[in-house]
């Protein structure tokens, strides 16, 4: 499934689960594999805009 973060197109597979306290869960898995970065300061995720335009290519 195809989303965005910080306006850049992202894509993994996704499982729907009713009920959840949050509306996403991000995984390490996608973490790693789009290189997210948590700023816990800001309370934000960051994505490198560079990793993104690598993997759609």
């Amino acid at each position: 499934m195809d989303f965005y973060m910080d306006d850049i197109l992202l894509s993994d597979e996704f499982l729907v689960i009713p009920g959840l306290s949050e509306e996403v869960i991000i995984g390490a898995a996608t973490m790693q594999k789009w290189r997210i970065k948590l700023d816990f300061e800001h309370d934000k995720a960051i994505v490198d805009p560079k990793v993104a335009k690598m993997q759609l290519v």
